[in-house]
């Protein structure tokens, strides 16, 4: 074998823990190398038994060599091919794991048929100039066992749903916005406070109820206010003013029912 030192033969046998193999030669009488050392410079990938390898004999025969790895051919064509294109294949079929290149585009892409996994003791880092996209079929899930996690945009930050969306604190939930905070709901809304409850109000309120409203209070009632009072209710006005005095006006009948009415003060005025 002195004249041809490089040679082309099919993968035999193979030790995968010593990262050898065989190779059987069929112009050469179906002979059989030793175990040869496959390429390696820090990187594991062994070929598949009938695999066509290039081999590099180093002495004469078949007892040394060092694979220098497989070959194209037509039983082992590349998945793709073209200028501009550097393409890693990780699995033993093309397509199922790889790593890839476009120079044309300048796109990277890596693929997994199963699960991508990383995995680091230290920081992971992650930057763009353009936009960064996450999208999966199924769940999507942030979750930090020792610390917070922020979400943070420039100009606002979104949250939607097509069913639901659920905001969970095992202590403290604070809302807070500089400007305007906006509340909308489409159907019931239930607010639920198992402590104090307290609203301060900075400006002026204005409510508005388009339907029945009911409150049941099972204890001691409160107001404290230090302004005039006016209640517009079905043609009847009720006022206290800053002063104290209350005034009742109304276009139709005052029924007063009691077990005992006591009314005092230092002068009275009955207009009939």
């Amino acid at each position: 074998m002195s004249e041809n030192i490089i040679r082309t033969g099919r993968v035999s046998s193979i030790d995968y823990e010593s990262g050898t193999y065989e190779v059987t030669y069929a112009d050469r009488g179906k002979t059989v190398t030793r175990r040869i050392n496959a390429m390696s410079n820090g990187e594991y990938k062994m070929p598949r038994v009938g695999q066509i390898v290039s081999v590099c004999h180093i002495s004469n025969g078949t007892a040394a060599g060092t694979t220098t790895g497989t070959v194209w051919n037509k039983s082992n064509k590349p998945a793709e091919g073209f200028d501009g294109l550097y393409r890693k294949e990780y699995g033993t079929a093309a397509g199922q794991a790889y790593e890839r290149y476009d120079a044309n585009t300048g796109t990277y892409t890596q693929f997994t048929d199963k699960r991508t996994g990383r995995n680091c003791n230290g920081e992971i880092f992650d930057e763009a100039k353009g936009p960064i996209s996450v999208i999966a079929e199924e769940l999507v899930q942030i979750t930090s066992r020792g610390k917070s996690v922020s979400v943070h945009g420039k100009e606002g930050v979104g949250i939607g749903a097509e069913k639901s969306v659920t905001i969970d604190a095992g202590e403290h939930i604070s809302l807070e916005a500089e400007g305007d905070l906006d509340e909308g709901v489409g159907g019931d809304r239930a607010l639920m406070v198992g402590g104090k409850n307290t609203e301060l109000y900075g400006g002026e309120v204005e409510r508005e109820f388009q339907g029945d409203i009911q409150d049941t209070v099972t204890a001691a009632v409160t107001l404290n206010i230090t302004g005039a009072v006016t209640l517009n209710i079905n043609g009847v006005s009720i006022t206290i003013g800053e002063s104290g005095d209350v005034s009742i006006q109304s276009a139709g009948k005052i029924n007063m029912t009691a077990q005992a009415i006591h009314l005092a003060g230092s002068s009275a005025t009955l207009d009939l």
